[in-house]
């Protein structure tokens, strides 16, 4: 099971003539080695059309500067076509190897000139932009309390597949056509519209060049199978993404090319490939139906689709292969109808077959999923494919329409990047705007930090009630100040940003004539991260016991001993070790929990956002568990200096825990609606033991439905097998973990997180 290498997956392929990766990457060395050159030429030649272009026309809107570098770029464009791959999506702009986010394409060129001009005229943008880095994680002298250095999220998007597959590009264009005529000439709405259809019109363009460009290959191509792709892609790339796919190739052609030229043209990561078995599951029924396919050839089509992010990573090899693309499968449509389907079985076994890491599989389920659904996610998961998000429709749907998303909308939300969640084709939920350090400002609240004035420090309290809510007023303040320096920031920013292609796909911005960015789109909801939630929770219990219940120490002495990380206070550590603990099923340490999340939501949820939206709470900590710990000083549950911190909404590793259903009945006694939809995760690591079969995952898997588990990431592995890997890392190059948000082949990784995984909490199924 382990031990399935890229030498063995070639090798399937061959005996079922499928695509050759090992051709697939050889192609794509050759491709980057060839690429060098050409793509600095193209750089320097739409570089310096767009030089020309703004010199002349200065005052031109940010909206209407990016189409016109979309028409040069589809005008320069030279598409790379892999004779292994009946795709088309490889625009020759950025390395092959780049993640959704494609850094460093032309498109570039307009933050470029506009944060230069920024810099230049208003010196207090640069001036902000430093003080904001000093709360940033990673340097001993940053003060570790937020992550990412983002003014807007840029990452972790999803397209408005559905609405592509109704209508297609030229239906985009022809709505925004009838919406300019509502708007006044010259106004804002006038000239995003106009540089909608601007951008749409380059899209065809550079797919038009697809079929150009494999027509010209065909003439010279001698080979069968090479020249059977060749003949896909000419005939399919005059007539996708201009119009709906009409077949189950074309369906599977327009997800990746429409993914692939946003990116690359608008420069935004477009995480999400599409919720494949709702939108391909007719398609295919159709074509199988009329015998335009059979079932081998679409498990062709879809491995080749799938390969190529693996390929393109080289995740053999890569320590940290976040690719950030993902498929969205099961749930429900619009209307309610669960979606299981042919294709729904073909993706998770293509990938079970090929042991392939990307795209991650993000599985919708709820209390009516048939169990047919979920013993087919059950086999691969005991099989050791731990490449699964599993996300409960019964809990998502419902705390989205709390955030105000309407019915219908809800229920086609996908997941992006990791585990954000996005409705699909009405804007964009900003899933990484904001990582929060909580328990960074517990301890700069409890203990003072010299360093920053932005967190209030204790002076004193006389009951936990008043410790408490001193806390809450200084979480609230440091919000406050955090959020206010963002906008603050954006306000000069949004100004050099623009994305008119990914916003016609969205709902509302070509109606209201609108840029997403600006607020356009049907929903504006942004995600705000706080991550050490379980150790707050813990050390506001520890600190309630101890110095207010108990009264065994006073504040002062409790201060201290931290100040001392714990030295010679061994004994009283591991009290409070023992002491009751969140995720381990107590009401009491829950409650506190509960009470908690709902007031930090509180103040998260009382901001608007620059969008005109609001701000909502997540619990996931991606890898932020490990990066915000270097700076984070020991704290009143028991934690040393520097240790790790709890991940995402599930317990700390501090207090041993074995029984799976205790974090999962502790998720029970939390409200988790007051996060408005925004993803909850919870990581566990299961048996990988004989009495853990299909049938009890799938109970398994129907029980977290009913309990408050709004998303859990789950290893079925065991400890012994990881040391193992450890010192045998030769007879384990198949074996693959979920880290947090993305999932990796285990010896591929940094012995740092090889270890991380290796200290979680392994629980047991009774």
């Amino acid at each position: 099971m382990y031990n399935l290498v890229k030498n063995e997956m070639t090798e399937y392929y061959r005996k079922v003539d499928l695509l050759s990766p090992i051709l697939f990457r050889e192609d794509i060395e050759l491709r980057d080695k060839d690429m060098s050159k050409k793509m600095t030429d193209l750089f320097n030649m739409i570089y310096d059309g767009m030089d020309t272009f703004y010199n002349a026309n200065p005052e031109t809107p940010s909206v209407l500067l990016k189409s016109r570098i979309h028409t040069l770029m589809a005008e320069h464009c030279e598409p790379v076509i892999f004779l292994e791959n009946p795709f088309f999506f490889e625009l020759g702009y950025g390395h092959s190897r780049s993640r959704g986010l494609i850094r460093n394409t032309p498109s570039c060129w307009l933050t470029e000139t506009k944060n230069a001009k920024m810099l230049k005229n208003h010196p207090e943008y640069a001036e902000a932009t430093d003080k904001y880095k000093t709360f940033i994680d990673g340097k001993t002298n940053n003060l570790c309390f937020i992550g990412f250095n983002l003014c807007f999220d840029l990452d972790h998007l999803t397209l408005g597949y559905t609405k592509l597959f109704e209508v297609g590009v030229r239906g985009l264009m022809e709505q925004a056509k009838e919406q300019i005529k509502s708007f006044e000439k010259g106004s804002q709405e006038y000239d995003f519209c106009s540089a909608v259809i601007e951008s749409l019109d380059a899209t065809i363009l550079i797919a038009h060049k697809f079929a150009d460009k494999a027509e010209k290959l065909l003439k010279a191509c001698k080979n069968e199978r090479q020249r059977a792709n060749l003949e896909m892609i000419a005939e399919t790339a005059r007539k996708i993404p201009e119009y709906p796919p009409k077949t189950f190739y074309e369906g599977l052609a327009m997800l990746v090319f429409m993914r692939e030229v946003v990116a690359a043209l608008d420069n935004n990561a477009i995480s999400q490939l599409g919720h494949v078995d709702r939108l391909l599951g007719d398609l295919y029924k159709q074509d199988l139906k009329a015998g335009r396919i059979t079932e081998d050839e679409a498990r062709r089509l879809i491995s080749i689709w799938m390969m190529f992010t693996d390929i393109r990573f080289d995740v053999d090899n890569n320590e940290w292969p976040e690719s950030s693309a993902c498929v969205e499968l099961g749930g429900c449509d619009a209307e309610g109808n669960i979606v299981f389907n042919d294709v729904t079985k073909m993706f998770v076994e293509e990938q079970l077959r090929l042991n392939l890491i990307n795209p991650k599989l993000n599985c919708r389920y709820s209390s009516n999923s048939p169990d047919e659904y979920l013993k087919l996610l059950g086999k691969a998961q005991l099989a050791g494919h731990n490449s699964f998000v599993y996300f409960n429709d019964d809990a998502i749907i419902d705390h989205l329409m709390k955030s105000g998303v309407e019915k219908k909308d809800a229920r086609l939300y996908v997941s992006g990047g990791c585990q954000e969640t996005m409705i699909e084709g009405c804007g964009h939920t900003e899933g990484t705007a904001l990582y929060f350090s909580l328990l960074r400002v517990f301890d700069a609240f409890l203990r003072e930090d010299k360093n920053t004035e932005a967190v209030p420090v204790l002076d004193k309290a006389e009951t936990f009630e008043e410790f408490y809510e001193k806390f809450i007023s200084a979480f609230d303040k440091f919000f406050n100040y955090m959020i206010d320096m963002r906008h603050y920031r954006l306000s000069f920013y949004k100004n050099a940003i623009s994305f008119p292609l990914y916003s016609a796909t969205q709902q509302g911005c070509i109606e209201s004539g609108t840029d997403y960015v600006n607020g356009g789109a049907k929903y504006n909801l942004s995600t705000i991260t706080i991550a050490g939630f379980a150790n707050v929770a813990d050390s506001l219990y520890s600190v309630k016991t101890l110095v207010f219940d108990q009264k065994r120490l006073t504040l002062v002495e409790f201060r201290n001993i931290l100040e001392n990380n714990w030295q010679g206070e061994e004994l009283l550590r591991q009290e409070v070790i023992n002491l009751p603990k969140y995720g381990h099923a107590d009401a009491d340490v829950d409650s506190l929990a509960n009470r908690l999340l709902k007031d930090v939501s509180g103040i998260i949820g009382s901001r608007e956002n620059d969008r005109g939206g609001r701000y909502i709470t997540s619990l996931f900590t991606y890898s932020f568990n490990r990066k915000f710990a270097p700076l984070l000083r020991a704290t009143p549950d028991g934690r040393m200096d520097y240790e790790y911190i709890a991940q995402s909404c599930g317990p700390s590793t501090i207090k041993a825990i074995k029984d799976v259903t205790m974090p999962i009945k502790s998720l029970h006694n939390v409200d988790l609606s007051v996060c408005g939809g925004a993803v909850a995760v919870l990581d566990l690591m299961l048996p990988a033991s004989s009495n853990f079969d299909e049938d009890r995952f799938t109970a398994f898997l129907k029980a977290c439905s009913k309990y408050n588990c709004v998303a859990m990431q789950t290893n079925v592995l065991s400890r012994d097998v990881l040391l193992d890997a450890q010192k045998n890392p030769q007879n384990y190059k198949g074996l693959i973990v979920r880290i947090s948000g993305l999932s990796a082949y285990f010896v591929a990784l940094t012995p740092e997180v090889q270890n991380e995984i290796i200290n979680r909490n392994f629980y047991k199924c009774n």
